[in-house]
């Protein structure tokens, strides 16, 4: 099936969601009184246009090969079905997009890749009051922080920065144990191996969680553990303040850290190397976000968020490792260093720390439901040692109940070589997303 048949397929359904009127609250109750069977699909017409950055991270845009523009169609149809001792959950995928190059040397080029997956499944049973029994390819997300999740190493994104994205799901086999409506114990087992940004294998993880929740706070303890690897302990928690305010936290901690640093090696024809310097330190890590959210009479939100990555680089650190990217990105296009350099700058890319320097801070100002219909959030990420961040809006219209217009911008301030500028200095996404 070509790109532009998905496209008008996607049109199709984008002119039935908006012809056909919503059932009304009394028909659907009744239909799904005797129904263990519901449904939800969606539907996603998307355009963008992004502008790779002139950064030391890829080079003439040979090493991540970035497009320009792009259409895509999403179809997420999400399929539940659910008795009182069993019920099982069916998240097939299907993305179409078309796309093509305007920057280096990829530039005239095009591509219209395509894909049908299953993202979650799932399916669950209750062999007694207090416990459920469940496995499945399924996502887990957890904490009340937006910029990052560090006590969730299992899946790195929020979903928060980019509501209309989708974190795919991993192979889990999971009981839940709820002794009373105050405590939730969650035992978590991945059942295949793992993969880690750079494509190396890794062990499967076992989780233990357990859950406090109460009238006006709750937390959350997790330990992990994975076979020849460090043992992990995080945590999460939230406050209700009071009726306007909300504190929070998320954080981990573990002896030695997987980050990467660079370092001088004579050996190497860059003159240096990335390596795991704490693999085996005895001293303590520590990744965590301290936030809080104040809503106004008006409706309005303000937003507040510290990250503190004791993993990141310090100047000294982050000046090795520009000066080694920088010599991997002069290197590229030389034949017989071309392999090392990709390497390098695979790493410089990935370096197992889910920030590259220490101290970050967030704010954000939403306003929900202006005339019922239009919800506008505004976002800065900034990061205090190098003076360089992110800015970003998220536009949500509700144009009918089945139909709803979104608007994604961001846009990386700073000098070219920092952080938020080493991949894309902006980006804009414009789309139609319609419920069935």
């Amino acid at each position: 099936m070509t790109a532009r048949y998905l496209f008008s397929f996607a049109l199709l359904l984008l002119i039935g969601a908006i012809l056909t009127g919503p059932a009304s609250a009394a028909d659907q109750k009744a239909e799904n009184a005797d129904n263990p069977f519901s449904y939800n699909i969606r539907a996603l017409v998307s355009a963008d246009a992004q502008y790779p950055s002139h950064s030391t991270q890829n080079p003439d845009n040979g090493f991540l090969q970035i497009y320009r523009y792009s259409g895509q169609f999403d179809l997420r149809p999400d399929f539940f079905w659910e008795q009182s001792s069993l019920s099982a959950v069916f998240k097939p995928r299907l993305t179409a997009s078309y796309q093509w190059w305007e920057d280096g040397i990829t530039k005239g080029r095009t591509d219209s890749p395509s894909r049908a997956f299953v993202n979650e499944w799932r399916a669950q049973a209750k062999p007694a009051e207090t416990l459920f029994l469940s496995f499945g390819k399924e996502k887990l997300l957890w904490g009340p922080s937006f910029l990052a999740s560090p006590s969730n190493i299992l899946f790195r994104d929020t979903e928060k920065l980019n509501p209309k994205s989708e974190v795919e799901g991993k192979y889990l086999a999971k009981a839940l144990i709820v002794p009373n409506n105050t405590l939730t114990v969650s035992v978590i087992s991945q059942t295949s191996k793992d993969e880690n940004e750079l494509g190396q294998t890794l062990k499967p993880l076992r989780v233990l969680k357990a859950d406090v929740l109460r009238s006006n706070y709750q937390v959350s303890v997790i330990g992990f553990h994975r076979q020849d690897d460090r043992y992990r302990f995080g945590s999460y928690g939230q406050w209700t303040a009071s009726d306007a305010l909300l504190l929070y936290y998320d954080g981990i901690v573990a002896k030695g850290t997987d980050a990467l640093y660079a370092v001088d090696d004579p050996t190497s024809p860059l003159g240096g190397s990335f390596v795991r310097k704490y693999n085996d330190s005895s001293r303590l890590f520590t990744t965590a976000t301290a936030g809080g959210a104040y809503t106004f009479l008006s409706g309005s939100t303000l937003s507040m968020e510290f990250l503190y990555n004791d993993p990141g680089y310090d100047d000294a650190e982050a000046a090795s490792y520009y000066a080694l990217r920088q010599r991997a990105h002069d290197t590229f296009s030389t034949l017989p260093l071309m392999g090392l350099s990709s390497l390098t700058l695979a790493e410089s890319l990935n370096t197992g720390s889910p920030f590259l320097r220490r101290y970050y801070l967030m704010g954000q100002y939403s306003v929900r439901e202006i005339k019922n219909v239009l919800d506008v959030m505004l976002r800065y990420v900034y990061s205090l040692e190098e003076h360089a961040g992110q800015a970003s809006t998220i536009i949500e219209w509700q144009v009918s109940d089945r139909v709803q217009f979104f608007n994604l911008n961001t846009a990386a301030l700073g000098k070219e070589n920092t952080e938020f500028k080493s991949l894309v200095s902006k980006s804009f996404i414009v789309g139609i997303e319609a419920h069935f």
